[in-house]
């Protein structure tokens, strides 16, 4: 019986996600569910279009299908994944050396350390022998399934967050803003650090590319700052020359979400057209937080030195997964839930007659 029918179906139904979801991801890069969807939707029409190629003596696109799917697997695992491991462990030691030793800053170390250790410790977990209905068995089956599942669905997610921010940060500004706000990042000893005046240097640049009326320089005091982030940076940009009615200081917010908020709060229409500057590695969960509060914006990013860069990603990759912490305790809940139902039908189709 010919499945003709059933690879129709998910090519029309793959064919369709695939439209309405890049439709809405190219007419806004801050959706990140329509860009998965649009994706997931491409490859399952380009597996159901090879099979109706294959089923019509046409064999090549699925061969080609597969062939670029091995080749891809392999160069990830034979090469991105040593090079990764690698890039992270240069980059973490780098980092500890030349800025402060904190958490933040070790992420790069750590996450190469864990890439270091992951393959023995799943190979570790994996029962051995034959499929046996004893407790230890079913526990290590249990445990290795469940371990495999997080590290590709966490593996999937960091691929779709560096992917869509890389997308978002070559997108052109389509808006013609009311104000440019520069998020702050702290001051060093009163004064702004080259990451900060990177910033304000590319949000200035803005300003007059755009002839956007108002700067707004965007910070609270931290309690190790003598004062606001927002008013050290609006002294800055006037040092440098920039017109004193045209940059404003926000003093009071202490996150992102309230840069953006408070920020908001000062324009004269909360739905103005905005764009938001901040650092590179920073912009696409900037981006999402924009759009979360319903923000008419675009976001870019100024420069950041190459070692401070894994440690950041990293950072930012765990911000938005906190962001968005309920879809993601789901998902966890679900791999649990799948791998108990393993275990359990492991344990029924083992257990003695």
């Amino acid at each position: 019986m010919t499945l003709a029918w059933l690879w129709w179906a998910l090519l029309l139904v793959g064919l369709g996600a695939a439209g309405w979801g890049w439709v809405r991801y190219f007419r806004d890069g801050r959706r990140l569910g329509a860009f998965v969807l649009g994706t997931f939707g491409a490859l399952a029409a380009l597996v159901a279009g090879g099979f109706l190629a294959l089923e019509h003596g046409h064999p090549g696109v699925l061969q080609g299908t597969g062939l670029a799917a091995l080749v891809i697997l392999v160069a990830g695992n034979v090469l991105g994944y040593p090079a990764l491991t690698v890039i992270l462990l240069w980059s973490g030691v780098t980092v500890l050396r030349r800025e402060s030793r904190s958490l933040g800053n070790a992420l790069a170390l750590l996450g190469g350390a864990t890439l270091v250790v992951l393959p023995a410790a799943l190979r570790w977990l994996e029962p051995t022998g034959v499929v046996r209905d004893d407790a230890e068995y079913l526990i290590r089956y249990g445990l290795h399934l469940a371990a495999t599942l997080f590290v590709g669905y966490f593996g999937f997610c960091f691929s779709v967050f560096l992917v869509a921010s890389l997308l978002y940060r070559w997108r052109p500004v389509r808006l013609t803003p009311e104000a440019v706000v520069v998020l702050g990042a702290g001051l060093v000893n009163e004064q702004v650090p080259p990451l900060l005046a990177g910033r304000l240097d590319q949000g200035w640049e803005a300003q007059r590319r755009y002839g956007a009326p108002l700067l707004i320089t965007s910070g609270g005091q931290g309690d190790d700052e003598p004062v606001p982030e927002g008013r050290a940076m609006r002294d800055y940009l006037i040092d440098r020359g920039a017109e004193p009615d045209r940059v404003i200081a926000e003093t009071a917010s202490r996150n992102t979400a309230e840069n953006l908020e408070l920020s908001r709060a000062l324009l004269s229409d909360p739905h103005a057209p905005v764009l938001v500057v901040t650092s590179s590695y920073h912009v696409f969960r900037a981006a999402l937080l924009t759009r979360q509060l319903g923000m008419r914006a675009h976001v870019i990013g100024s420069s950041t030195a190459w070692y401070f860069l894994p440690s950041a990603v990293i950072r930012e990759f765990i911000g938005i997964l906190r962001d968005q912490l309920r879809f993601h305790a789901a998902a966890v809940g679900a791999i649990l839930t799948v791998s108990v139902m393993a275990v359990a039908f492991v344990a029924a189709m083992t257990a003695p007659q």
